[in-house]
């Protein structure tokens, strides 16, 4: 059974607001009245046509007549050249309106659009860090960028367009029926058999090849960031040769796919062309045989008819090939479906840190892996300055995104001040909390930009931006720079060393007030030396900051010396030294 609203669009429909339901609707009008005026931009040529080849039309229809002689034609020729005129001024009219109509259109659809790539956007936010860490960020940022536009540019507007040119057709092929049976026959046997046999041949090619180049363009992307941010890991290894063989086997892939997927595309006029062809010499055959209204008549209403009819025959065939090559960005747009893309924020309480962090009989395992942590208890008091260790994989870095509320205890919790750590609160829990880890994210901006993050940018606190500063041991490498805190960073803090780097994680940790201090293996990946000066930079903040909660993790034992408690977590309950 044939739907008469695809689901597709019912889906569409049920995730829009109300607001954009009506954008929805707004498009459907415009879809009507285009088929209206490309309706009436065909039917006027009918009149036309007839007083051209039979002047006695005007004589034999009453209503053309009694215009006629009011109007006080002198002879037919200038009636004729009148209504061509009308006909003319009409056309313009028909296209400047229809203009401005897919003009509104097209408005409402790609704000409709955007609004999907924001919920999709705000959707996988949502999902939280273990979803994001567990799929690959070029697929989610292709989904993000593209999804919406092969939902709205790929599939609906194909099928407003499919939709517009289907009224218009029904309408040329019943107004055929009303000058001559035989005729809507020609055409009917003309475009029908052929177009349907076409399309059953093309429709799970054309879908599977929508498919492929979609999932194309994200392996493109990886692979290109990987060659220009690794940049000198590559040149070292000598493998941008299999970079670049990689990249052209991605090409040549995209190639031939979008070769068939013209080739499909374009077939189909030619073979339509010779049907025509056909269709005239059958049509000139049977008016010697049977008795049809005079062959220039004949030929005349199939020309306007085949004029009209065979573009929207390949524009449809063609719609239809987006709609079918495109139908599967809507499985992507079945994350919006759960209730978690509906209510992916919630209402945020506030939460003050005044004593303690008490973590008591927590359990956390991911999925049904090597369980990490089995009923832990532990209590960071503010103020405290504790250094965490253990083996790779033990469930340092875990314990601190839990801390963090990135990930959910499978039982136990987090409570602060002897409130419970709820999803209500995690906000504000962030707020109060730097974390500096190995791999700092920073924008392409500048200092200044990359300290703030957000937080002012428009009006920065310049003092608290020296004494961050001052703090990080940063100040002395600003007054060396040509223009200061304004410098650049490059691309993700290129233009910085390693040291520097985590110095402006600790001041943009500070910029925001926090009372607690988290370092995730920051100096991991630095030298002795600037580790050293990193650990120093770490005492001295303790020292004028007493009141700051600082939590390390590290691997190297020297740089745990400098806290004041150490804690090791290699076992499932965790000891303190």
């Amino acid at each position: 059974m044939v739907r008469l609203i695809p689901l597709e669009i019912v889906r569409l429909y049920n995730l829009l607001p109300h607001s954009y339901r009506l954008r929805l609707w707004g498009v459907g009008m415009s879809v009507f009245l285009m088929s209206v005026l490309d309706l009436l931009g065909t039917g006027v040529l009918l009149p036309v046509l007839l007083l051209v080849l039979n002047e006695k039309t005007l004589l034999e229809n009453h209503y053309l007549a009694l215009f006629y002689n009011w109007a006080g034609f002198e002879n037919s020729s200038s009636f004729v050249f009148f209504v061509c005129g009308l006909v003319l001024l009409f056309s313009i009219f028909r296209v400047g309106l229809s203009t401005w109509l897919q003009y509104r259109q097209n408005q409402r659809l790609f704000s409709i659009s955007s609004y999907l790539s924001i919920r999709l956007y705000r959707c996988y936010y949502a999902k939280g860090y273990l979803f994001i860490k567990q799929n690959n960020s070029h697929k989610l940022i292709n989904q993000v960028n593209s999804v919406a536009t092969n939902v709205i540019q790929g599939y609906f507007v194909p099928f407003t367009q499919l939709t517009c040119e289907i009224l218009v057709t029904i309408s040329i092929l019943v107004g055929l029926i009303t000058f001559n049976v035989y005729v809507f026959l020609l055409v009917v046997l003309t475009f029908v058999p052929i177009t349907l046999v076409y399309y059953h041949y093309s429709r799970s090619r054309i879908k599977l090849y929508g498919e492929k180049l979609y999932l194309l363009a994200p392996q493109k992307g990886k692979l290109l960031q990987q060659t220009f941010i690794g940049f000198t890991d590559m040149e070292m290894s000598n493998t941008f040769s299999e970079s670049i063989a990689r990249f052209s086997g991605l090409l040549n892939e995209q190639n031939f796919i979008q070769v068939r997927n013209l080739l499909l595309n374009n077939s189909l006029q030619k073979v339509l062309e010779v049907a025509i062809i056909c269709s005239l010499v059958v049509l000139i055959i049977a008016t010697q045989l049977f008795e049809f209204p005079t062959l220039g008549m004949i030929v005349g209403v199939f020309a306007i008819a085949v004029y009209r009819v065979l573009p929207g025959i390949i524009r449809s065939t063609g719609y239809l090939f987006n709609i079918r090559g495109n139908t599967f960005a809507f499985n992507v747009l079945s994350d919006l479906e759960s209730d978690l893309a509906y209510n992916g924020t919630t209402e945020q309480n506030p939460i003050e840190f005044r004593h303690s962090i008490d973590i008591r009989d927590l359990s956390f395992s991911y999925g049904k892996e090597k369980q990490v942590f089995n009923q832990y208890s532990l209590v960071i008091n503010k103020g405290d300055f504790i250094g965490f260790r253990g083996e790779s994989g033990c469930g340092k870095s875990t314990l601190f995104h839990l801390i963090l509320g990135f990930l959910k205890p499978d039982s136990g919790g987090i409570y602060i001040d002897g409130v419970a750590l709820s999803a209500d609160k995690l906000t504000a829990w962030r707020s109060r909390i730097g974390y500096v880890s190995q791999q700092l994210f920073m924008i392409e901006g500048s200092l200044l930009d990359n300290i703030v993050m957000g937080l002012d940018n428009n009006n920065p606190d310049m003092e608290r931006i020296d004494r961050v500063l001052r703090l990080a041991s940063l100040d002395r490498f600003v007054r060396t720079l040509p223009e200061g805190i304004h410098t650049s960073v490059g691309e993700g803090g290129s233009l910085l060393s390693g040291g520097q780097r985590q110095r402006l994680g600790i001041a943009r940790a500070l910029y925001k007030k926090v009372d607690i201090l988290m370092f995730d293996e920051a100096t991991s990946s630095l030298d002795e030396n600037t580790e050293h000066s990193i650990n120093e930079s770490i005492i001295k903040l303790s020292e004028e900051c007493p009141d700051l909660t600082l939590l390390i993790i590290s691997h190297r034992p020297e740089s745990l010396d400098i806290c004041r408690k150490i804690i090791d977590i290699s076992n499932l309950h965790g000891s303190v030294i």
